[in-house]
């Protein structure tokens, strides 16, 4: 999947009711998480995808 041109995996883990997401930041670093639906996982991929944004951004003026 892709928010906001950054790659995000939403997967479900074996144990039930759990499912785990993983973004992509970059070539070497990444963010995971794990969520009780499917939905939440989306979002809280999303939110974490809006957070490097965000602090990409303030450093970028921060310079």
């Amino acid at each position: 999947m892709e928010y906001k041109a950054i790659q995000f995996e939403i997967i479900q883990a074996t144990i039930p009711f759990c499912w785990k997401w993983i973004v992509f930041l970059d070539a070497t670093r990444m963010r995971t998480g794990i969520a009780l639906t499917r939905a939440d996982a989306v979002l809280d991929a999303e939110f974490t995808i809006d957070k490097a944004l965000d602090s990409r951004r303030a450093r970028g003026n921060a310079a």
